[in-house]
């Protein structure tokens, strides 16, 4: 018999009564259930003197290959918040030190707990201007190199550098580079050869022949070499900061590099690694022309043997630079190693990320601030590391909008600049050249600290890591 619906309404208020007093047990259940607690871990990044280590960059990845990171503050310490209590993978990376890293260290929720302690080591796979020696003893290391350098094992060949990362030589190594190529015995044998020439076309007809006209013009030739290269390879160069040097290229095409070869004729590197016109090179070649007037017999002006010296000074550095960009490298000996010098192009538009470690927070910076950046990841190109996670940057803030309720505001930035050694890597805020719109930035979770993403602003040629 089918039931009506009075024989069904206990049935009903029966079931309806055991839903409500089972959500109620299920609330009451997870009410009294402890809440899970946020982990953190914190420590300080030394080197290994004890020295605090500002703006290294922490990353903790997790499990299941989430990560989070921050940078340590001037003391060397960190804390990264709000994490899932379970072990983590913890890595420190710092511009010219090896990467420190540490296995299962547990989020704790015990506030006071024991810190992390990361003792740095310098990098042995850094390049030699960066593995903490002084730019001297950097020097001195290459100068030795360069030193042994000779066209098919007898011609010296000691004014090149073929290291890309070639570190400036002091007054001291100036000198000795310029008098190590004065006494060497090609250069008697070059100007003994020279003053045989002019004494068969009876060239300073005034020294007469013989004996003592050879003397004397190998003496007046000598002189004028050793004169040129003195004032200036070492005064002129010294006062003005420049290197004699020609530095090696070997990048880009044909043309390119020839167009290289003959500019760098007419500029001249700096101590400070920066290309500037050759003050050093016309000063000199000025001075050994005033001076050579003292002992060259003749009637000639001041004025032609200035105009002489700069042809034949321009238009020799130019033949020079070619047979060395072209020639001469194929047939030196001693040339470093050819994994030493080749250098990979970082492309212009690649994304670079940064993290603010001095400038400003998530408050935002005021406009004209200086703000310093470290890498937050490493640049690779075809496995090759290019730029190191905590290699600084540096630049100028040029306007901000403040954050929003979400942590994220923009900011346009200018004349930054990331340092990997002795390169400078040029930055703007677009992938897109021309643009200038400000670009975001953003907290990092559980740090406090703020990211930004900015992208190469032109090629640039970057010794790589291996």
């Amino acid at each position: 018999m089918r039931p009506t619906g009075k024989s069904s309404a206990p049935a009903k208020l029966y079931r309806r009564s055991a839903l409500y007093v089972g959500a109620l047990v299920l609330l009451l259940a997870a009410r009294s259930a402890p809440a899970q607690v946020a982990g953190s871990i914190q420590g300080k990044v030394t080197d290994a003197s004890g020295a605090s280590i500002f703006g290294a960059v922490v990353t903790v990845q997790a499990a299941d290959g989430s990560s989070r990171l921050t940078v340590t503050e001037t003391d060397g310490t960190f804390q990264i918040t709000g994490l899932t209590p379970g072990q983590y993978n913890v890595k420190v990376s710092a511009s010219g030190l090896s990467d420190w890293t540490a296995s299962d260290i547990p989020a704790s929720t015990t506030p006071g707990s024991e810190a992390l302690l990361a003792v740095m080591q310098v990098a042995p796979n850094v390049t030699s201007v960066t593995v903490g020696l002084s730019p001297e003893e950097v020097a001195e290391e290459q100068l030795k190199q360069e030193m042994q350098q000779r066209v098919l094992g007898v011609i010296p060949n000691y004014f090149v550098a073929y290291e890309n990362n070639a570190a400036p030589l002091s007054v001291h190594q100036k000198f000795r580079l310029s008098l190590k190529t004065l006494i060497d015995p090609t250069t008697f044998a070059a100007v003994g050869i020279t003053a045989g020439i002019q004494q068969i076309r009876n060239s300073y007809w005034q020294f007469g022949q013989g004996t003592e006209g050879y003397a004397e013009r190998f003496g007046a030739a000598y002189g004028s070499f050793a004169t040129n290269l003195l004032v200036t390879s070492v005064l002129a160069d010294s006062v003005f900061h420049q290197d004699p040097r020609y530095f090696y290229s070997g990048q880009g095409t044909k043309k390119q590099r020839a167009w290289y070869a003959v500019k760098t004729a007419f500029l001249t590197k700096g101590d400070n690694g920066k290309w500037q016109l050759p003050y050093a090179g016309v000063a000199g070649t000025i001075a050994a022309a005033e001076i050579s007037n003292l002992y060259y017999p003749g009637v000639r002006t001041q004025y032609s043997l200035i105009g002489r010296g700069l042809m034949f000074h321009f238009a020799g550095l130019i033949g020079l630079n070619l047979a060395e960009e072209f020639l001469f490298k194929k047939i030196t000996s001693h040339v470093p190693e050819e994994s030493a010098q080749q250098a990979a192009v970082l492309r212009e538009g690649t994304p670079v990320m940064l993290v603010a470690v001095d400038g400003f927070r998530t408050a935002g910076p005021a406009t004209g601030q200086t703000v310093t950046f470290v890498l937050a990841d490493d640049l690779t190109q075809s496995g090759r590391v290019l730029a190191r996670t905590g290699d600084v940057a540096s630049g100028m803030v040029a306007q901000v909008t403040s954050p929003s309720a979400g942590g994220a505001g923009s900011i346009a930035l200018k004349d930054v600049i990331l340092r990997e050694g002795n390169v400078s890597v040029p930055l703007r805020g677009n992938q897109v050249r021309g643009e200038s719109t400000p670009v975001q930035y953003k907290e990092l979770p559980g740090s406090g600290k703020v990211e930004v993403t900015l992208f190469v602003a032109a090629n640039v040629a970057v010794p790589g890591q291996e």
